[in-house]
């Protein structure tokens, strides 16, 4: 049996931290962020840019 088996040295434990659970909390609000953007309406496109401009400013 191998001396400290357990014992794994806190940044090999933060980097695999980082690179397999956080992508996964992240991906659903960048999903939901992008189909967020893909429902609303362009401003241009739909004749309001001149009001969204005017509540600039």
């Amino acid at each position: 049996m191998a001396n400290r088996a357990y014992s794994t040295p806190i940044s090999t434990w933060a980097f695999h931290i980082v690179c397999t659970r956080l992508p996964a909390l992240i991906a659903p609000a960048l999903i939901a962020l992008a189909l967020y953007g893909l429902a609303t309406p362009d401003p241009v496109a739909s004749g309001h840019a001149a009001l969204a401009l005017e509540v600039v400013r």
